[in-house]
């Protein structure tokens, strides 16, 4: 009690000596031993003000210079619930005496240990968790994300959908799991799934500005990034058991995970299990035939402790068997595609006592393959089918990744080698391709104190060694196979951030220069690929993309409203794109089983002899001058348990060499909501209103506006925790702008989700 005395008696002092600072002491205990609690971390949100307990659970906290008179004090520790103190007084002389912190083990909230999860935010950045996360989990990421500002969701039918940050997509935005790669070929083609399960994810972050190119060069649309339950961060003193069942009416999906945590001294085995399937989905206006999927997950890990850190291993396998939609186009009952993937990680994390520095040392090899089928053979195994050859299209690819890094309380520092070995099989003209990327990359934050405003600092130096190896054995018909040849590519991308508050207010603006190699398929595709329909046509001449980007950003937060508006802009020079050669405008109405010749027979934009139909359009690889701008403004008003948010976002891109709007961009989005929680329930209703796109691109069509109704019920008791989600409940027939299949068919009409969790 003498620590807690001459704490007091500073305190008193100080309430003197700094009358224009904020003095705020407590002592933090644990509920159940009622002993205090060491190492405690104590901050305020936003700032770079923040203090530990020591050995007796004592803290102190002086706010120099800290104008605010409204906001909370932040307490964390790994391993106890997070509490937060709202603090809305003129008294700068704050003790809060004994506050108590609850074992966290029964409701495991993931958080991976890195301090650069909380280096200072981006008021654009979007965290997805906890009650957020209830109201918008959907089977697919794109889905869950798609009501936050200027996201869109690409699409060829709802189980391949992915997110579009900005008008960003593919390769211009980061999708991690833990900080990580998923190492699946989702962001090459518009049919391939993401393969991540969303019942295993905790949280999503969307992160924005300098700290983006921690997880790679190409992050100039943003990272996404996942916190998974099964990260070794999660340390449990008992075998728990969390179990997760849920069902969707628009495609009579069904879903169930377990993840069991079995403690053993300082070991623990974490062991997950997860099954979805779904059948054919339904819209407004009928069964979209050949939509069926089912997904199987199944992964262990073991960890052991010690007193500084973990050492973990890990192994994943992930199937997929998905159904494409049919085309006219291409084929008339659609395309099966297979996919197995196993990722094995080692992830060592130690913290160094007595300093605020860690190390983090991980390795992982994925191991990935994907199956392409004109007719349904999917009672046999992946294997079998490819091994006998009984397939249109092999896409398979092997990853390597070894990372290094190091973090203090205001820097990142580190070291990352990535190897791929790209393998088509079947039909597709694109060689067997080796990569290796090596980088170096560093964040930094420093606070200067005379302008009260953080700067905040970030680089990534990046080199690529792309080598075709089997060129002379491809018969290529669109490409020199003198230029089918091993490129280079040196990459440089860096950004400088800076951070004010004065008052209520914060103000953040960024500055940001990326670049991005071409991917295997943009250099040396010649041949059709069956998922999309297409003949893809590569490039092998395509240089560096380069985008230069900016974000400003005002935020104002009280008691009651919470306001910010967000403006950014980006300018590439030499803007990759694979569209499409040319169209048909006569083929609109013509029907492929008519027996009467295609309207453009001929026609060099169409690739004759392929597909089912004999004919596909041809897409090709190019690079153009192009702009991205737009803005994102967002309102709360909170009053006791009520809570009304809107949000109001658009972008525009422009195609610069062509005089033309960019395609696949967002349309116009509004978004309303009204929430209410009381006792163990929470309400909420939203309203989305999706503008017209009339905004079009090259060969683009224009998409009708809609306006949408969602009813989200949330029930928490105990262990348990019921949601039912009622989406477009109106059954309105809605098209999206990003789909390809729009001109086909709508979105999907009325859905009823039901989800369960329990904790044992």
């Amino acid at each position: 009690m003498i620590n807690i005395k001459l704490i007091t008696l500073i305190y008193l002092l100080t309430s003197f000596i700094f009358s224009n600072d904020y003095n705020i002491i407590g002592t933090i205990i644990d509920h159940d031993t009622k002993k205090p609690i060491k190492n405690v971390n104590i901050f305020i949100d936003e700032t770079n003000y923040g203090t530990t307990t020591d050995k007796d659970g004592n803290f102190q906290l002086i706010l120099t210079d800290f104008k605010r008179s409204v906001f909370y004090v932040s307490i964390q520790i790994i391993g106890y619930d997070n509490k937060n103190i709202y603090i809305d007084s003129p008294n700068k002389n704050i003790n809060f005496g004994q506050i108590f912190l609850k074992n966290k083990s029964i409701k495991l909230e993931a958080s991976k240990i890195h301090y650069h999860d909380d280096k200072l935010e981006q008021i654009s950045d979007i965290k997805i968790d906890g009650l957020e996360l209830q109201q918008n989990l959907k089977t697919n990421i794109a889905s869950t994300m798609a009501n936050y500002p200027n996201i869109g969701i690409n699409s060829y039918g709802t189980v391949t959908s992915k997110p579009s940050l900005r008008g960003f997509s593919g390769d211009r935005f980061l999708l991690t799991k833990d900080g990580s790669e998923t190492g699946d070929l989702s962001q090459s083609a518009i049919d391939h799934v993401i393969t991540l399960d969303m019942a295993e994810v905790e949280s999503i972050d969307i992160i924005r500005g300098p700290k983006s190119l921690l997880f790679g060069a190409n992050a100039i649309g943003g990272v996404v990034n996942t916190k998974l339950i099964s990260h070794p961060s999660i340390r449990v003193k008992k075998v728990f058991q969390k179990y997760f069942i849920g069902n969707e009416s628009y495609n009579n999906g069904i879903y169930g995970n377990m993840m069991l945590y079995i403690p053993i001294w300082n070991n623990q085995f974490n062991l997950y299990l997860s099954d979805r399937k779904t059948d054919n989905e339904s819209t407004a206006i009928g069964e979209l035939e050949n939509t069926q999927s089912q997904t199987k997950n199944y992964k262990l890990g073991f960890t052991n402790y010690g007193n500084d850190g973990y050492i973990n291993f890990s192994f994943e396998n992930f199937n997929m068997d998905y159904g494409i939609p049919p085309n006219t186009g291409g084929h008339i009952f659609g395309v099966d595609i297979l996919l197995n993937k196993k990722t094995s990680e080692v992830n060592l994390h130690k913290d160094f006592l007595n300093t605020s520095n860690q190390l983090d040392i991980s390795y992982s090899f994925i191991d990935y393959i994907h199956l392409e089928l004109v007719q349904d053979t999917t009672n046999r195994s992946l294997f079998d089918i490819f091994y006998d050859d009984d397939y249109h299209l092999a896409l398979a690819k092997k990853t390597h990744n070894f990372q290094v890094e190091i973090n203090s309380k205001k820097s990142t520092y580190g070291f990352e080698y990535n190897k791929k070995n790209f393998s088509p099989y079947g039909y597709y003209l694109t060689p067997q391709t080796d990569e290796s990327y090596v980088s170096i990359y560093g964040f930094s934050e420093k606070n200067i104190t005379n302008l009260k405003m953080d700067i905040l600092t970030s680089f990534r130096l990046g080199y690529l060694d792309v080598n075709p190896n089997n060129v002379e054995q491809i018969q290529y018909l669109n490409l020199d196979s003198a230029e089918v040849k091993k490129r280079n590519f040196s990459t440089i991308s860096f950004s400088i951030g800076m951070i004010k508050e004065f008052n209520n207010f914060k103000f953040n603006s960024w500055l940001m220069h990326t670049m991005r190699p071409p991917r295997v398929e943009e250099l040396y595709s010649d041949g059709p690929h069956l998922g999309t329909y297409a003949y893809e046509v590569g490039n092998p001449t395509l240089k560096n993309e380069k985008i230069y980007g900016m974000e400003n950003s005002l935020k104002y937060n009280n008691r009651l409203i919470d306001f910010s508006f967000v403006t950014f802009y980006n300018y590439s020079p030499y803007y990759f794109e694979i569209t499409q050669m040319g169209f048909c405008d006569e083929a609109m109405d013509w029907d492929p089983l008519s027996g009467t010749s295609h309207p453009c027979a001929g026609a060099d934009f169409i690739d004759w002899g392929s597909g089912e139909f004999g004919f596909l359009y041809k897409y090709n690889s190019r690079g153009s001058e192009a702009s991205l701008k737009g803005l994102e403004l967002n309102l709360n008003y909170k009053l006791n348990n009520f809570n009304i948010a809107y949000n109001f976002s658009f972008v525009h891109g422009f195609n610069h060499t062509l005089k033309l709007p960019l395609s696949y961009m967002n349309p116009m989005k509004q978004l309303l909501s009204l929430n209410y929680n009381k006792n163990h329930f929470n309400y909420k209703i939203r309203f989305s209103k999706i503008h017209d796109q009339n905004r079009l691109g090259e060969f683009e069509t224009p998409t009708p506006g809609a306006f949408l109704t969602d009813l989200i019920l949330i029930y928490n008791y105990k262990q348990y925790n019921l949601t039912l989600q009622f989406n477009n409940i109106f059954d309105e027939t809605y098209y999206n702008h990003l789909s390809r299949i729009k001109d086909i068919t709508p979105e999907p009409g009325r859905n009823i989700s039901i989800t369960l969790k329990t904790y044992i």
